[in-house]
């Protein structure tokens, strides 16, 4: 038997025409019971109990399974497996026949079918088919590729049957029943698929996660095209010409109705909407009203049920004010309700024992498990032509075959929903399988951590004073990108040592799937409406560009849009890509000129910690509290700029030092090393140099030997220079040290200090232990306290973490 690849386009007609007979959802009442009668008979409250139990079990199941790292799909799919008859209508036959009757429940499909409508507009909303200009050659190449393997399989697919077989006719239609159908979803990437397990994973806004959804889009296209023409075309030449062409030319008026009509109207309620205001209630609902009427629409039309609610989702535009607000309302009863009940209730058909008796007449399984495993190959052979690692190679080829909700959905659709029916049976469990199983791997294959160790020097103290120094700057509001430059104004930038700076402007992916990074220079635009937000922050990083071009800065604009959890990724990607020595980001807590606290992220905090444990170069964490904020701050220039490096040792604080050195060659900067040290250090040093030496016979390390050095040559530098000045303090611990640094507060605009210092230092005993924000160290965590009332900035520093102490981190 020879099938067809256009069987992959039977979910675009409308096969949910199978219906249940209607029984009532009601109950009589408690006070109406018969005597005897189980309460379990009545059907509105068994239904109840069914929600329940398929809605808490996957759940509970979840919160033990996740410490394997197992997807949710597994919790929810094993749950159906759970209520099904392999466990519980085997050991509780009575319960379960009462609780789960095996006659399909006609109310709890129509929830599901109603939580597969939602869940495609979602799909449709979030998808940007913008993605496909800004693809590469790669991404198209493989993206054709993937489209065209599944094709290339299911036509050529060829199934045949000796001629001493013992099967009868009856038996081979049973053989090969479904079994194109089945090859042709199983073997085909979908998007939404690719996109749920990058997201899972944190992958998303990596580069291979960018390959990937970019790859899949392409694919997707592809075969939407092909399944809107040269399916009709077949039902035309092979079923009956006119049914096809009133199939046609209705599916044709209902996609111009969608474009044209609808569009129409969610541009004219987006128009409505102040800018910067969310979208009314009132609109959002209106919305979720046209979302059902294109369901019916589309079914009444002679299409598949879900196709209308899907061109609907594509018209909104993705990031708008509408996208965002439909995606608040729904998402949540979307993904935490309707969609483990739809996979729940599909996989309480399996029962195991059904599939292996009927294992031999399992030919959907067989052949579909083989051409997944064909699929597999031939990718990652496609991934090594287009030169991709073999660890790359093989984790993409397991992303863009991944399997989930959509196959499950699907199969809601194509097969029999009575428990044991063998091609519910043979779907669930392959599903099952590679949901469980890719994860994992993927995991294993795929670090994106460690593209980034650090193999070369990138910080300030190793930067060669005769090059160009690069430096990123990230920021989430215009008055990060404001307190960020007019700190590097007094870099000391120079004709032979040119400051360049990467200005990324961060803004959290909402209403889309799809994250982007767009490079300004090269006059890249984003196709989501939102991307306009970061547009302020652009204009900030351009006047600088403009206003200091002469004195030796080069300024590069970049937007990242991106899930904030995941940020890091792109942060992390740009320092790499950049080669930069340090990146700076903005604190998560921001005051006003009264020195009070207005603004408080936790996700923001979570995202330096995320930057601290893997960027490939030193970071830098701005703490802003300038007394003026704003963009009218950018025109007011200091004279003066008075700098207070705090010295205790260690790398973090020789770079710190580094820093300070570096604007120290700026005359407008007043800088002032302070090195603290123990009071009985000092006695010892009756041979030192009175800064930095030891006296003869004491034991040090190498960090201290570098500690001096950094301050010898730093001393040496700044020898003739007037505006650089050395202190010293002597501590006996560290309430002295906290005592000594708030006294300093008054006197600088700027204090650069270390984050890490060996734990048995003297002088910071005790502040660890008091530590509110452990992540800026013990001195950091005193400079950011709420108490400090200063109008003293603060840049706390990380000298880059090289290989070693990469891995430590990372396997902690």
């Amino acid at each position: 038997m020879t099938t067809n690849y256009s069987a992959i386009t039977i979910h675009r007609l409308n096969l949910s025409g199978d219906c249940f007979d209607h029984v009532p959802v009601s109950s009589p009442g408690l006070w109406n019971m018969q005597y005897g009668e189980s309460i379990l008979k009545h059907n509105l409250v068994r239904l109840h109990l069914q929600l329940v139990i398929m809605i808490m079990l996957p759940r509970a199941l979840h919160s033990i399974l996740k410490l394997l790292r197992l997807p949710r799909i597994t919790s929810e799919m094993l749950a159906g497996y759970l209520i099904g008859p392999n466990v519980l209508h085997a050991l509780f036959p009575a319960a379960a026949a009462l609780l789960f009757p095996p006659m399909p429940n006609q109310a709890v499909a129509g929830l599901a079918k109603v939580g597969f409508i939602m869940f495609s507009f979602l799909n449709g909303v979030r998808m940007d088919p913008g993605l496909v200009k800004i693809s590469g050659k790669k991404a198209l190449a493989l993206g054709f590729a993937i489209f065209l393997y599944p094709f290339t399989m299911v036509h050529t697919c060829i199934i045949k049957f000796p001629p001493e077989s013992r099967f009868s006719d009856k038996d081979r239609m049973q053989f090969l029943k479904n079994t194109d159908i089945y090859l042709a979803l199983i073997t085909t990437s979908q998007f939404v698929g690719v996109n749920t397990v990058l997201m899972e994973l944190k992958l998303i806004n990596t580069q291979l996660g960018h390959l990937a959804l970019a790859s899949t889009l392409i694919s997707e296209l592809l075969r939407f095209a092909y399944s809107i023409f040269l399916g009709y075309l077949q039902i035309v030449f092979t079923i009956e010409s006119s049914l096809g062409t009133k199939m046609l030319m209705s599916s044709l008026f209902f996609a111009l109705m969608v474009f044209v009509v609808a569009k129409a109207m969610v541009l004219w309620l987006i128009k409505r909407t102040p800018t910067g205001k969310p979208m009314s209630e009132v609109h959002i609902n209106f919305v979720i009203g046209v979302l059902m009427t294109m369901s019916a629409t589309s079914d009444a039309f002679g299409v598949y049920y879900l196709f209308g609610p899907f061109l609907f989702g594509l018209v909104v535009p993705a990031g708008s004010p509408l996208a965002t607000g439909v995606i608040a309302k729904l998402e949540t009863v979307t993904n935490g309700l309707l969609l483990p009940l739809l996979l729940t209730f599909c996989s309480s058909t399996f029962d195991v024992f059904g599939f292996w008796k009927n294992f031999d007449m399992m030919m959907d399984f067989k052949v579909s498990a083989y051409g997944y495993g064909v699929k597999l190959v031939l990718t990652f052979l496609t991934c090594m032509a287009c030169r991709m690692g073999a660890r790359d190679a093989s984790a993409f080829s397991l992303i863009v075959n991944a399997k989930g909700v959509l196959e499950v959905a699907s199969f809601l659709s194509f097969s029999g929903l009575a428990a044991g029916e063998p091609d519910a049976n043979s779907a669930m469990l392959l599903i099952f399988v590679l949901t469980t199983a890719l994860q994992p791997l993927i995991r294993l294959l795929y670090d994106p951590s460690k593209q980034y160790v650090g193999y070369k020097r990138k910080s300030i103290q190793f930067a060669s004073h005769n090059a160009e120094l690069p430096v990123l700057t990230c920021a989430h509001k215009q008055e990060d990108a404001v307190a960020a430059l007019k700190m590097l104004e007094f870099w000391n930038p120079t004709r032979t040592s040119p400051l360049s700076i990467y200005g990324l402007c961060l803004q959290d992916l909402v209403g889309s799937f799809t994250p982007q990074i767009i490079n300004h220079q090269l006059g890249q635009k984003s196709s989501l409406t939102s991307s306009s937000a970061s547009q302020p922050i652009v204009d900030v990083f351009n006047y600088f560009k403009t206003e200091f071009r002469r004195v030796g800065v080069v300024v590069s604009a970049f937007t990242a849009i991106s899930p904030q959890k995941l940020m890091y990724e792109d942060i992390c990607w740009m320092s790499f890509d950049k080669a930069v020595c340090i990146v700076i980001v903005p604190f998560h807590k921001k005051w006003n000129p009264k020195g009070q606290l207005v603004h408080e992220s936790g996700e923001l905090r979570n995202l330096n910690i995320a930057v601290l444990d893997r960027a490939p170069c030193s970071v830098g964490i701005l703490i802003d509290r300038r007394t003026s904020h704003g963009v009218g701050s950018m025109f007011v220039s200091s004279p003066t700029y008075r700098v207070v490096v705090l010295f205790f040792g260690g790398a973090d604080d020789r770079e710190s030092m580094a820093i300070g050195g570096r604007m120290a060659g700026s005359p407008r900067v007043q800088l002032t090393v302070v090195r603290f040290r123990t009071c009985h250090l000092a006695v010892n040093e009756e041979e030192g140099d009175g800064f930095g030496g030891r006296g003869p016979g004491s034991e040090r390390s190498w960090d201290e030997v570098f500690d001096d050095e950094s301050l010898r040559i730093l001393r040496h530098e700044m020898a003739d220079a007037s505006n650089v000045k050395f202190l010293e303090e002597e501590v006996r611990d560290g309430s002295d040290t906290a005592q000594v640094v708030r006294s300093l507060k008054e006197d600088f605009d700027l204090m650069i200090v270390g984050r890490r210092h060996e734990e048995e230092m003297e002088a910071l005993s005790g502040l660890s232990e008091w530590a509110e924000l452990p992540e800026l160290g013990p001195v950091g965590d005193i400079l950011a306290g709420g108490d400090m009332g200063t109008a003293a900035s603060v840049l706390v520093v990380q000298q880059q973490i090289m290989k070693v102490s990469h891995n430590l981190i990372l396997n902690s």
